[in-house]
């Protein structure tokens, strides 16, 4: 195992206990009003696992002192992230100028990614698949679980904005438990093999199209 994935879930490891209250109703609350409250708490675990997950991964790449050249595209657009602005509707001189220098920079300085995951406060399907793209994680292993999560985000969202027409049941509450644990165990598994089969570097083939050629 990567001393990575070690501390993703060392970092994470008290998720399961709270898990298991949320399954029961110690407090002996309306069974319908308990599982309300459940299911924020539950959708918060759900973005929070995946927030750390991804900033602990993005710290350890910056760590690497990798240079720019070394690693690949999709990684490099994420360091680019902010200086993307700067193309946005009618660009002035000075914007292209400010975007221009950036890429630059970049080429020539060691990568490095601000750790900040955008999960848009939604962590839905679509939403987990952007990540997925940008770390060139397999987003076909979340799917089986798509529809339970977007439920679940759906419902929170509902909650949030004081609609209480919903009736939970326990098995709703185990469903949407039971698809959270089962997507962070896909993440934790993408993640370790893309640090074990170091899927951040660019194959030989990428180095060499990017490498310009010698003159004769």
């Amino acid at each position: 195992m990567h001393e990575i994935t070690e501390e993703i879930q060392l970092e994470n490891q008290w998720r399961e206990s709270e898990f298991a209250r949320f399954k029961t109703n110690p407090d002996k609350v309306n069974d319908n009003l308990w599982n309300r409250m459940c299911v924020p708490m539950i959708y918060a675990h759900w973005e929070g696992y995946v927030h750390s997950s991804i900033k602990i991964l993005i710290k350890y790449l910056n760590k690497k002192k990798l240079q720019s050249s070394e690693v690949k595209t999709k990684l490099l657009v994420q360091s680019l992230n902010k200086s993307y602005g700067f193309l946005s509707g009618k660009q002035s001189f000075t914007q292209r100028l400010q975007f221009t220098e950036n890429f630059e920079k970049l080429l020539v300085n060691e990568f490095y990614i601000e750790a900040k995951v955008d999960t848009k406060s939604n962590l839905k399907a679509a939403v987990l698949n952007d990540i997925c793209i940008g770390f060139d994680f397999n987003f076909e292993i979340f799917s089986p679980q798509s529809p339970v999560i977007d439920r679940l985000v759906h419902v929170r969202n509902a909650i949030a904005h004081g609609q209480n027409s919903y009736v939970l049941t326990n098995e709703n509450i185990q469903n949407f438990i039971t698809a959270v644990q089962k997507n962070s165990d896909c993440l934790l598994a993408e993640i370790e093999s893309f640090l074990l089969e170091e899927k951040y570097l660019k194959t030989k083939v990428e180095v060499h199209r990017v490498t310009p050629t010698q003159p004769l």
